[in-house]
């Protein structure tokens, strides 16, 4: 059946089932591959933020309306030239600190759309003022909240208004 001078090693249907091993070796390998390099990857690390010396950060008190509150919010000065963020210090466990970490931040706009959203796990007193740096860029004039949700579902606004 061989024909003259191939040898039994040279059959193409002999080699499909080692061609079809090294196929599922290769496969099974590559999604190791792929966790390896992911793990491999430096960190992305948070830049520094810098301030001007004597620049306070402005306290943004609660409010149990939010945006919807007849009292005025307070009103964020205007920036400077070469300044680009707002210093906000808010306590998110509330004026009562019954809060439970960890809460979830979202930055609202007046039509009720998330701007931002984060999580923090409030490592010890809920009752410590929290600084937020809050970038200008992207943010109209108008009314803005801060909505801090606990881990018991109570919802605090600290609503402010940018110019």
């Amino acid at each position: 059946m061989n024909p003259a001078g191939a040898s039994p090693t040279d059959n193409p249907l002999r080699q499909g089932p080692r061609l079809s091993a090294l196929v599922l070796i290769l496969a099974g390998l590559l999604p190791v591959a792929w966790l390896v390099g992911r793990r491999t990857v430096p960190l992305a690390l948070p830049e520094p933020a810098l301030f001007r010396s004597g620049q306070t950060p402005i306290m943004v008190p609660e409010s149990n309306r939010g945006l919807a509150a007849n009292a005025e919010p307070p009103h964020l000065p205007a920036l400077l030239p070469g300044e680009a963020a707002y210093r906000l210090i808010f306590v998110p466990g509330g004026t009562t600190g019954a809060g439970q970490a960890p809460f979830r931040l979202r930055l609202t706009a007046r039509d009720g759309r998330d701007v931002w959203q984060a999580v923090w796990n409030a490592p010890g007193d809920d009752r410590v003022p929290l600084e937020m740096l809050l970038p200008a860029q992207g943010l109209k004039t108008g009314r803005y909240a801060i909505v801090v949700e606990d881990a018991a579902g109570t919802m605090r606004n600290f609503p402010f208004i940018t110019p």
